[in-house]
């Protein structure tokens, strides 16, 4: 079985500040070409390195294929 993080960073271009919401926010499709893979061999590690970089600010989805364990 693979395991993979998948993570991008978006701008916020929105002009909100926390007191009042202008715009609310909506989601547009991802360029496949700023999406970023790791791979890793236990779900642990995934687990932590997509923690961290959601912590950074960046999207991020944890991946795995339907292998046999």
């Amino acid at each position: 079985m693979s395991i993979w993080v998948e993570y991008f960073k978006r701008e916020d271009n929105r002009k909100n500040t926390h007191a009042q919401m202008k715009e609310q926010a909506k989601w547009e499709p991802v360029d496949p070409k700023i999406i970023q893979r790791r791979f890793f061999d236990y779900m642990k590690d995934a687990k932590q390195f997509a923690s961290r970089m959601f912590e950074d600010g960046f999207h991020v989805t944890i991946k795995k294929d339907g292998g046999s364990s």
